[in-house]
This record gives structure tokens, C-alpha cells and sequence, in this order.
């Protein structure tokens, strides 16, 4: 059984009442579009990394270690450990259509380097616009939130992502008060969210690559 809540992301903005007035574009959308940013970064990076106690458990919290890198690499994946995680996860998953691969930018761009026993590259970039990148077959897409290659970090995930629940509860919601900070004549704003999230299937639907130890 897997358990979904609802933990509380926010972020309160205020601003003076002459700004409100006075400005000269809309100050309500602005703040809208960066406190609903920085309320969705918060909670992303939990959906990733998070511990589960207080919040979210993160993609890679639940994900079990496919491989473990080699020594005197500093934690970087080879070809072949790559190749080794795709095929540590069960065909079911790996075979999925929302099956894939979640990395940082910088070890991203090692990975494209990479090549087979043939010469061939790994990575292939996206023949069109808006379409993924992909990684032996599959698509690969970046996270900030995910570590990068390092000794014992959990750098590459690889595995079918519709295994993993987000809940949102009651949707964004962004709200203003004039009287809140009626004492110093600021307008208050604020965005808040609701959400959880978990893997439903822990038993090998996603996993990650490890760097090997010095």
C-alpha cells in the first residue's frame, strides 16, 4: 500500500500599496508568474529527491540501485553501465511507452559522448523540434534536481515513470489581501500549492546508476 497526502508549498509576497498603484504594468500577473515558479521548483525538487517525512518521496528516494560505477571514474557512468541499468529494469517496464531516462545538464553532456563497441553514439538528438532527446531508444530529460555524476551519487534514473504518483490537491491558488500588512500599507500576495508524491511500484519500476566508490 502506498499512501498519498497533500503537503503545503507557498510563498508570500509583499509590495507597497504606491507600487500596486502606480506601476505601470500589471504587478499581480508578474508576481503570479514568479511565486508560482518558485512555489513549483520547491515542490519539483521534492517529487525528485524528496525523504518522504514532511514531504513528498522523491523519484530518486524510492528508485532501487540498477549499477554501481567502477573505481577512478569520480562517479561518472561508462557506455556499458548505461547499457547495464536500461537492462537491469524488467522488460514490462523497460518496454513502456513512459519508459525513460532522468539526469542533471552536466552529466548530460558527458553521456552525449558516449559511444558503443561499434562506434556508434548513445544519444541521438531529437530530429524535430519539441520532441525528446533519446538515449539508447529512449527519451532522456534533465532535472536540476537530480545529482550530478559524482562518488555515491544517484546521478541517472532509468525506468517506467507512470509508475510514479504526483497528487495535487485543489489545484494552484493564488490570493491577495490589503489587509494582512494593513499596518505598513503593503499589499500581500501569495501562492500556494498542495501536492504529494510516491512510486507506486517500488520493486524495480525505476532505477538508478551509482558512482562507484575512489
Amino acid at each position: 500500500k502506498r499512501t498519498l497526502g497533500a503537503y503545503k508549498y507557498g510563498q508570500l509576497v509583499l509590495v507597497s500599496t504606491e507600487l500596486v498603484t502606480d506601476s505601470a504594468f500589471n504587478i499581480a500577473d508578474f508576481i503570479a508568474r514568479v511565486a508560482g515558479r518558485n512555489v513549483g521548483l520547491a515542490l519539483g525538487g521534492h517529487l525528485i529527491t524528496g525523504t518522504g517525512t514532511g514531504q513528498p518521496t522523491g523519484v530518486v528516494t524510492s528508485a532501487s540501485t540498477g549499477v554501481t560505477g567502477g573505481a577512478g571514474v569520480a562517479g561518472a557512468p561508462t557506455a556499458d553501465n548505461l547499457i547495464d541499468l536500461m537492462f537491469s529494469v524488467i522488460a514490462p517496464y523497460r518496454n513502456s511507452a513512459s519508459a525513460g531516462w532522468l539526469v542533471k545538464d552536466s552529466p548530460r553532456g558527458a553521456i552525449r559522448k558516449l559511444k558503443d563497441g561499434a562506434g556508434r553514439d548513445l544519444f541521438e538528438p531529437a530530429a524535430t523540434f519539441g520532441q525528446p532527446d533519446t538515449l539508447l531508444g529512449k527519451p532522456i530529460q534533465s532535472d536540476p534536481a537530480v545529482a550530478a555524476a559524482g562518488l555515491g551519487a544517484k546521478s541517472v534514473v532509468f525506468g517506467d515513470f507512470s509508475a510514479y504518483f504526483a497528487r495535487f490537491a485543489g489545484g494552484v491558488r493564488f490570493e491577495r489581501s490589503d489587509d494582512y500588512a494593513f499596518n505598513t500599507d503593503q499589499v500581500a500576495f501569495r501562492a500556494l500549492i498542495r501536492a504529494d508524491g510516491v512510486t507506486a511500484d517500488q520493486t524495480g519500476a525505476l532505477k538508478v546508476f551509482v558512482g562507484g566508490a575512489a
